[in-house]
């Protein structure tokens, strides 16, 4: 059973901030290898394992928190997190599950089984309710009882949630086309933009950023789903908004550049350092960037050159940012973390 104590405080905001020059705090061996990670504070994080162990895990010496515990009998799929961490929702394609579970008390709070769920098929909605997507239908879920609120069948086949925030629903269709809901799953807009799985959507202010696809960085109205701007983004990994309209953009050869919306670039460069690892970090003025080759750099996003490298590693598996540092690691089973 995993419980938390009552009075410890959450208040990670998705943002970290990490020194110029991070210092490896400890190394750990692991048999089982994490399979994701979410922060929960500055010095705890929920996380789960290949083996479908969930746990939480001490930042400041890698020793787990508590008894570990396995929701769906050592198989989970992914994990979401609510914005209080109070409780998270878990999904499992091979045993067709997805519940939550109160992180404080360590109690299940309701389970139910779905056919046909997919992979990244579980968001959270304003802290009240759950979107669970199958193949072809979204089901909304109260959050706190499991009580089945309404289905939408989708006629084209849902492939991937993407985002949800207060208003809005974002996922992918089978045909590549990006579809808009509110909160009653209500279809406000969809547009064919050729996105695919390995897409990922950031919402900022009144814009959607969506990529890689078709070679394109793509920027759509918020709230009509309109084409504004569309990017050159060939071989396209993964990307970030840095400030005042700029855009942190990384390839699959290396390559990383900053660029504002109108396509007009700063800098461009290259560390030889192979294929990136996606997910990186714009920590104020700098980049905390991941090879999986086994190393991570710090990049100044003034100049793009390169102030600081960690140890080297196996290739890497896993990188995970947190409030204060990172987690990475290696095929070996080998991981380290900075701080």
């Amino acid at each position: 059973m995993i419980q938390l104590d009552q009075e410890i405080n959450y208040k990670y905001n998705g943002k970290s901030k990490i020194p110029i020059n991070p210092k490896l705090k400890w190394v750990e061996k692991t048999r089982d290898p994490i399979q994701n990670l979410i922060p929960v504070n500055d010095s705890l994080a929920l996380l789960w394992s290949h083996r479908g162990t969930v746990m939480i895990m001490n930042l400041n010496n890698g020793k787990k928190k508590g008894h570990s515990w396995s929701p769906s009998k050592g198989h989970i799929s992914n994990i979401e997190l609510n914005h209080n961490a109070d409780w998270f929702v878990f999904s499992s394609i091979k045993n067709r599950q997805a519940g939550i579970y109160n992180l404080r008390s360590g109690k299940q709070v309701w389970k139910t089984r779905i056919k046909d769920i997919i992979k990244d098929g579980i968001l959270i909605v304003a802290d009240t309710s759950i979107i669970i997507a199958t193949r072809k239908e979204l089901h909304l879920y109260n959050a706190e009882n499991g009580i089945l609120k309404k289905t939408n069948y989708n006629r084209l086949g849902i492939t991937k949630l993407l985002f949800s925030d207060f208003n809005y629903i974002f996922l992918l269709t089978d045909s590549g086309e990006l579809q808009c809901y509110n909160q009653d799953l209500y279809l406000l807009w969809n547009q064919n933009i050729n996105i695919n799985t390995e897409s990922k959507i950031i919402v900022y202010k009144d814009e959607i950023f969506v990529g890689p696809g078709k070679g394109s960085l793509w920027i759509l109205d918020k709230k009509f789903g309109y084409v504004k701007k569309k990017l050159p983004f060939e071989n396209g990994l993964d990307f970030q908004i840095f400030n005042n309209n700029e855009l942190i953009l990384v390839d699959r050869h290396g390559q990383i550049s900053k660029l504002k919306t109108d396509n007009n670039y700063f800098w461009t460069t290259n560390f030889q350092l192979g294929l990136p690892s996606k997910n990186f970090i714009i920590n104020d003025q700098y980049i905390f960037i991941p090879y999986s080759r086994g190393i991570v750099l710090n990049i100044d996003s003034s100049t793009g050159k390169e102030i600081w490298r960690s140890l080297p590693m196996k290739r890497l598996t896993g990188f995970w940012p947190t409030e204060k540092g990172f987690l990475v690691q290696d095929t070996k089973y080998s991981m380290m973390f900075y701080q």
